[in-house]
């Protein structure tokens, strides 16, 4: 099943997901943590398995807590899970609900984790109010990658922060009993301060006897924001060079308008404004960025290759 297929047949998933949603999940009020992403990442795997079969592919469920979620099969062929036989892909799909805390959107996997083929999907979801006294979870927008492009951007702005990688060389674990050509910890990231990141980091960077590990690897959101000039550059390098990387970049922009505009400096914008003769004189630079916004269509092209 080629990728770009799978994005059509996803917008047909969802458009279907949101109209079962108005018709079955109608609610009076809608609260965050109601286990509500959960659903709809589900609802995505029936309503997805529905597409695929008109291509003569279908969804298979991964179990036993596996990373991934769903893997693409062909009908007609045996499925070994170990061996992958019969397998396009494996699939991770990640929710965010729109209103609530980042903190649930997390992808900490490691690029030795997965297959050189997985994917990668974001769904952004709402709860939209239909009448005056009810609301629906309302898909709003996903996003289709392979995982290995968005991990590869996840891992160099963590360099770029200060974080690392355990290695051979620099792993913090002295009484580990590894060989001397191996480490059980490789891969596992550390913060700037040398805590790690992961559970399944090295114990002996812990961030505190209270805390196991520091949790601030992979948000989804998280993971792409920036501080200082080397990260900042780093961020526009990974942008320019990688397509796969800007649509990501742009698929978060666009539902979180925010983090682009705090993304940019104020010179920044000012620079794409003088590129499509835009008055910016006397504007502040939340002004500057809605006068861009509202006169340039894809002024996001210009963020993405027109700035060092």
């Amino acid at each position: 099943m080629n990728v770009d297929r799978l994005k059509e047949l996803s917008i047909n998933a969802i458009n279907k997901i949101n109209e079962f949603s108005e018709n079955v999940l109608k609610t009076r009020g809608g609260r965050i943590g109601s286990g509500m992403g959960l659903l709809i990442e589900a609802l995505w795997g029936y309503y997805i398995n529905l597409e695929l079969e008109k291509d003569n592919f279908e969804l298979g469920w991964l179990p036993d807590h596996q990373y991934n979620d769903f893997v693409c099969l062909r009908k007609d062929k045996d499925w070994n899970e170990q061996t992958r036989e019969g397998e396009e892909y494996r699939i991770e799909v990640k929710s965010m609900n729109l209103g609530a805390d980042e903190s649930k959107g997390h992808f900490d996997v490691l690029l030795s984790e997965i297959g050189e083929h997985d994917l990668l999907i974001v769904i952004i979801w709402e709860w939209t109010q239909v009448t005056d006294y009810h609301a629906i979870p309302k898909i709003k927008d996903h996003f289709i990658g392979l995982a290995k492009d968005i991990i590869y951007l996840r891992d160099e702005l963590h360099i770029s922060r200060g974080g690392s990688f355990v290695n051979k060389t620099n792993c913090p674990e002295k009484d580990c009993a590894c060989a001397k050509d191996f480490c059980k910890y490789t891969g596992e990231p550390l913060n700037a301060a040398g805590k790690r990141e992961r559970v399944k980091g090295p114990p002996s960077a812990r961030p505190s006897p209270r805390v196991s590990y520091a949790a601030n690897f992979g948000g989804l959101i998280r993971m792409i924001k920036t501080s200082g000039v080397d990260s900042r550059t780093k961020f526009r390098t990974l942008r320019k060079r990688n397509l796969a990387i800007d649509d990501y970049i742009t698929f978060i922009h666009r539902n979180y308008p925010t983090e682009e505009e705090n993304q940019y400096t104020r010179r920044e914008w000012d620079t794409i404004a003088v590129l499509y003769n835009l008055d910016t004189t006397s504007l502040s630079k939340k002004e500057v960025v809605s006068l861009i916004r509202a006169n340039i269509p894809k002024y996001y092209i210009a963020l993405r290759d027109h700035l060092e």
